[in-house]
């Protein structure tokens, strides 16, 4: 009988073991970067992030939850628990490496700067001395602008891209400077690009830094290796590329 209700409890302990590797992955997103997060009309969270997120699970056999958290607090909340994974185009940095840990970069980028056509303007702490220029605050992009422009321009630092570009739009600000892999796209949908300039040369610096990645936990150094092992294989057999392609007119890997 003892031997009957041991085999009874390393079934049962099987089982759960089991089910506990299909238990949901709370995927953590800031909602508010186009085209690669944002809400939807209906509350539906949706973007590259989210379809890279959902191709993911499906690698490893677990469904997705989306937990959507504003962009300065995204770390925090990983690191309390709130969700399992940061899935929303973070730039990997040695500080941020410090809090959390990093997959392998999922995608690649470069900063940019751009002005209404016919600005004048050039991509000088000189040319744009008492001009506004937007950034989303607490990025690499805001710290690179401030340690390279300082005081000579002036700087506006919003809490999304969305509200950034929006005052864009409305003439509130003379130049914004992004990653290009979020600015081509809204030019594209806004009147297009030709409609705007580029002024100075792609920012490649590693300070600014090139390398998006995923983050999870400093101690949760399984998950990160089969995120890794799912991020080979949707690259290997091209569902990268495709969901791609539904938002951008340029590849984000080499």
């Amino acid at each position: 009988m003892k031997a009957f209700l041991a085999a009874i409890a390393c079934l049962l302990a099987l089982l759960f073991a089991a089910h506990a590797g299909d238990a949901p992955l709370r995927m953590g997103v800031e909602g508010a970067y186009p085209p690669f997060n944002f809400v939807d009309a209906a509350g539906k969270v949706q973007g590259f992030d989210v379809d890279i997120g959902e191709a993911l699970c499906a690698q490893l056999e677990r469904k997705c939850e989306w937990v959507v958290v504003p962009w300065d607090g995204l770390i925090p909340a990983l690191q309390a628990g709130k969700f399992d994974v940061l899935m929303s185009s973070m730039t990997i940095t040695p500080e941020r490496r410090r809090q959390i840990l990093f997959t392998k970069p999922y995608y690649f980028s470069y900063g940019m700067m751009i002005t209404n056509k016919g600005s004048g303007l050039a991509f000088t702490p000189e040319s744009l001395k008492g001009h506004t220029v937007g950034v989303q605050a607490a990025t690499t992009h805001e710290a690179w602008l401030r340690d390279h422009f300082g005081d000579a321009i002036e700087l506006h630092a919003y809490p999304s891209s969305d509200d950034m570009f929006l005052d864009f739009q409305n003439g509130r600000l003379d130049a914004v400077f992004a990653e290009a892999p979020a600015m081509v796209p809204w030019m594209e949908a806004n009147g297009g690009v030709s409609a705007y300039e580029q002024i100075g040369e792609n920012v490649t610096d590693p300070a600014l830094g090139t390398e998006i990645g995923i983050a999870v936990r400093k101690d949760d150094t399984r998950l990160v290796g089969e995120l890794n092992a799912a991020l080979d294989a949707i690259i290997a057999d091209k569902t990268f590329a495709t969901i791609a392609k539904r938002y951008f007119s340029f590849p984000l890997r080499p």
